[in-house]
């Protein structure tokens, strides 16, 4: 094992040094990362007696349509390294070795948000589909009413309620949930964030959203989450937003899953034209693709999975790119293997081939994709390495029947 388990009393102030590096923490923050480093599973990474990377890993639940429990989730939640330790390897190797404690754990999927496509494709992980921003003139949402509760103005003393709704929220295919002390950094980490919310009548919080800045006097202003159950909440702010519209001329938020916020504007194409080449007032959706996740564990990913489709069945040989980064002090060294997989409404995974059955040879980038709905099987040959009878590949489309997943959380 490179890594070095995280030692408050040797490690903290070097840990700063090294967010400060990487422009994520400001003087005055320090507290802030005190807590985000006690709460992680942690790794730093050690050079000539000096420590140069930290890694952390928070544990979180993952929703998956076709499993009528949660799945224990690990998010790589910090993979930095500071100037003078770059290029040495401390950042895949701390990565593999949080999945490798994390499966250890019982943790059968992982995700991160990734800093630049390849370098973590490198240890098993593959794309999730592309967020959209949605960048808009609040004035021309087409909505009118009323709003069910009284709106309120929260702030960072109110990160716990804040919380509890956002774990409470609707859940969408892919989401995942992660502990406390996430959503507390999340509204102290610029003195700006604030959080507008709804209370029934018992005073419980029943659906909220956040602002991470507003620039200037008129925007723009930026949402970075929101969390609702019912169509009457997410109106409840939308209407909100709107009403910022006399003051405000930018919001822009990531689209909720499902929901194409386009179609609730009024005159969106027009508007988008007529603001080309403005830098700030842009309207219109931008797309990209910052998350991806990872298969930790075959048989908990696949077992108990309610496929709605033809049953079908087929053996796996898998590869899995991460034992490269991993020593033989781990237990786990990655998901490679063969297995026979058996996709009905009684799903299940197990080692083993068996005789008679079609063929899979793929990486569990590219199985991860096909778990989660990402891609489609019978288009997986277009963009991976994968080997399989045509034949399988059309009927997985029938028998994974997915929506496009979406963590509905930044990583």
């Amino acid at each position: 094992m490179r890594g070095i388990l995280y030692d408050k009393e040797k490690h903290l102030e070097k840990c700063i040094s090294i967010w400060m590096d990487a422009g994520w923490l400001m003087n005055g923050q320090e507290k802030l990362a005190n807590l985000w480093f006690d709460s992680a599973d942690a790794l730093v990474g050690k050079h000539v007696n000096d420590v140069v990377a930290l890694g952390l890993a928070h544990s979180g639940t993952f929703h998956h349509a076709a499993h009528s429990q949660n799945i224990s989730f690990c998010a790589i939640s910090a993979i930095t390294v500071a100037f003078q330790g770059r290029k040495l390897g401390f950042a895949g190797t701390l990565t593999a070795e949080l999945l490798a404690r994390g499966a250890e754990r019982g943790e059968a999927f992982a995700g991160l948000g990734m800093f630049e496509q390849g370098f973590y494709d490198r240890l098993g992980f593959a794309n999730f589909p592309y967020t959209r921003i949605a960048e808009f003139r609040p004035s021309e949402l087409m909505l009118s009413g009323s709003f069910s509760s009284d709106p309120v103005r929260l702030g960072k003393e109110n990160w716990q309620d804040i919380h509890q709704n956002r774990i409470n929220r609707l859940r969408y295919h892919g989401s995942v949930n992660l502990p406390p002390v996430i959503t507390r950094a999340d509204m102290e980490i610029n003195k700006k964030t604030f959080a507008i919310g709804f209370r029934n009548k018992n005073g419980e919080m029943t659906h909220h959203y956040v602002v991470r800045s507003v620039k200037g006097e008129h925007g723009p202003m930026r949402v970075i989450w929101m969390a609702f159950q019912t169509p009457d909440q997410f109106k409840d702010i939308l209407l909100s937003i709107k009403s910022f519209g006399d003051q405000i001329d930018i919001v822009s938020l990531q689209e909720p899953p499902g929901i194409q916020f386009q179609s609730l504007l009024r005159k969106p194409i027009s508007s988008s034209r007529q603001s080309t080449g403005s830098v700030e007032r842009k309207v219109g959706t931008r797309t990209g693709c910052w998350s991806q996740g990872r298969i930790l564990d075959v048989e908990k990913c696949v077992n108990g999975m309610k496929c709605t489709g033809e049953e079908c069945s087929f053996n796996l040989i898998l590869t899995d790119p991460v034992e490269k980064y991993l020593d033989s002090s781990f237990e786990w060294r990655g998901c490679g293997g063969e297995y026979t997989i058996r996709l009905s409404n009684r799903s299940n995974a197990e080692l083993g081939i068996t005789e008679g059955l079609p063929v899979m040879q793929c990486s569990v980038n590219t199985f991860s994709k096909l778990w989660t709905g990402t891609a489609k099987a019978s288009m997986l040959p277009y963009t991976d390495k994968i080997t399989a009878p045509s034949s399988l590949l059309e009927k997985l489309d029938k028998t994974l029947n997915l929506p496009e997943p979406s963590f509905d959380w930044d990583l």
